[in-house]
């Protein structure tokens, strides 16, 4: 695993008691967290404020699907995770690519799908670069 110690995770969870699980799990992986966020509109004033590493998100947030979110973090070259009780197959085609972990998760799949998406990231990244 990584050392999470300058990695941020933006969480965007609409569910208290399950936000702050994934805050605590991270945090003790030694990861920064931003948020939790539970609406689509905090999620996106929170990324205008940072530029997290990777964000871990919910498909439904309360009455509202997190598709704006997703496109705010596509947009801004922002991996993330969708973390959700739907299935995949109610995630948009174009973001099906995505990694996907369905409720209720596991921590060591939770925290190994971090890890994953992180360095993908960062050899897309040095891809850019060369």
């Amino acid at each position: 695993m990584m050392d999470g110690s300058a990695t941020s995770i933006l969480v965007v969870e609409d569910e208290p008691l399950l936000a702050m699980d994934v805050e605590m799990v991270l945090r003790n992986a030694g990861f920064r967290v931003v948020g939790p966020a539970g609406t689509c509109a905090r999620a996106i004033a929170l990324l205008r404020e940072a530029t997290p590493d990777l964000a871990i998100l919910d498909l439904n947030l309360g009455p509202e699907l997190a598709l704006s979110v997703f496109d705010c973090l596509e947009r801004s070259g922002i991996p993330f995770v969708v973390l959700s009780g739907h299935s995949r197959q109610m995630i948009p085609a174009q973001f099906q690519d995505r990694p996907f972990l369905q409720k209720p998760y596991e921590i060591p799949t939770l925290l190994r799908m971090v890890d994953e998406a992180l360095q993908d990231a960062r050899v897309v990244s040095r891809c850019k670069v060369s």
